[in-house]
């Protein structure tokens, strides 16, 4: 999390969640854009809420990556980037505290007098008792491992302690198959709540902070993408992958192929497919053809993979609010044809990572 300060979060009070419009509409495109998105880690569902949580992501996938994590902590908010919710578009697709950096300040024009402390507001949601999400490396790379993880979780962290406050960090590894693949697979990596150590006597802020940095940046590491070059990645990716296409959890296969790198790339089997799943891969993109090539074309427009998501996620979504109006009067006057393309088209949108990508489901 940079340096920088923020704005209140979207009109709700600390501690609470997301608006609903917000969470609908990441859990709608979500699951429209991923082939699915399971969680995994130290159990397959975060455990019950206890007391308040810090959840400290890795960053791989841009602003898509918060939509990810709200899959298993559908109640939490985050720290988000005040230009993106100054967009005309992204702010209805997305919430949060607004972190406002300094070049935001110079763009936007906000004077330093009227943004309270990001420090401040971060632990005001989590004295309230909800749930904050934190980036620790402020933003996002598709590499072979993380960038700098700067020190805001632990600056919130250490004055929450210091006031005898209630709360658990809790690592998260987002880990995806394909970034820039319609229908690909994605995992939450969920690690377990960390034990976080307490201030020696007399100890200095600086140094408390430093402790508790080193405890949360190698938990992080712990449960996400850590490779030492771009070779070793390429050989663990693919060797998470094969594992996948057993019915294996990626990311977990990931995790352990990193601590144990092999020595070769793996070959990677491709699912089995029906007959007519071509078929029906080929009735869902007719029927889509507008949105899927308005997405297409834009993710050809981002300027990393790790924005190409974002970019189809925000042309698919515009293109589809013409296009299934249009679906829909033309369902009206022929209803029995189009019920029955419609059903052969869902189906392969079901089908379509195993037909494309050769992901098992």
């Amino acid at each position: 999390m940079p340096n920088t300060a923020i704005s209140p979060p979207d009109g709700d009070a600390p501690g609470k969640p997301l608006p609903w419009r917000v969470r609908a509409i990441a859990a709608l495109l979500r699951s429209v854009y991923f082939g699915r998105v399971r969680i995994v880690g130290a159990q397959s569902q975060p455990a019950p809420r206890a007391s308040a949580r810090l959840i400290v992501a890795s960053h791989r996938n841009g602003a898509i990556d918060g939509y990810t994590v709200l899959r298993a902590f559908p109640a939490a908010s985050g720290l988000i980037s005040v230009q993106l919710l100054k967009h005309p578009v992204l702010r209805w697709l997305i919430g949060g505290i607004a972190v406002v950096r300094e070049k935001d300040r110079q763009r936007f024009g906000e004077a330093r007098a009227t943004i309270p402390d990001p420090i401040g507001a971060g632990c005001a949601h989590l004295r309230a008792g909800g749930d904050l999400i934190v980036f620790p490396e402020g933003s996002s790379e598709w590499g072979h491992r993380p960038l700098p993880y700067q020190r805001g979780a632990a600056r919130i962290a250490r004055a929450l302690i210091d006031e005898g406050a209630q709360f658990e960090v809790v690592p998260v590894g987002l880990h995806y198959m394909g970034p820039d693949r319609f229908r690909s697979r994605a995992e939450v990596l969920v690690g377990a709540a960390l034990t976080l150590p307490q201030r020696d006597a007399g100890e200095a802020d600086r140094a408390f902070e430093l402790r508790l940095h080193a405890v949360i940046s190698d938990a992080l590491d712990a449960v996400s993408v850590n490779c030492p070059d771009a070779e070793t990645f390429a050989r663990v990716e693919a060797a998470a992958r094969a594992e996948a296409a057993r019915g294996g959890s990626y990311a977990q296969a990931f995790i352990a192929s990193q601590a144990n790198p092999p020595a070769t790339r793996a070959e990677i089997p491709r699912a089995r497919c029906w007959p007519w799943d071509g078929l029906a891969v080929a009735a869902f993109f007719v029927l889509m053809a507008p949105i899927l090539l308005a997405a297409w074309f834009a993710g050809r427009k981002a300027d990393a993979r790790n924005t190409v998501t974002l970019h189809r996620m925000i042309a698919g979504t515009l293109v589809a609010l013409l296009w299934l109006p249009c679906l829909g009067v033309l369902a009206w006057h022929c209803p029995v044809p189009m019920a029955g393309w419609t059903l052969l088209a869902a189906w392969g949108w079901w089908r379509w990572p195993r037909f494309v990508h050769g992901e098992s489901a």
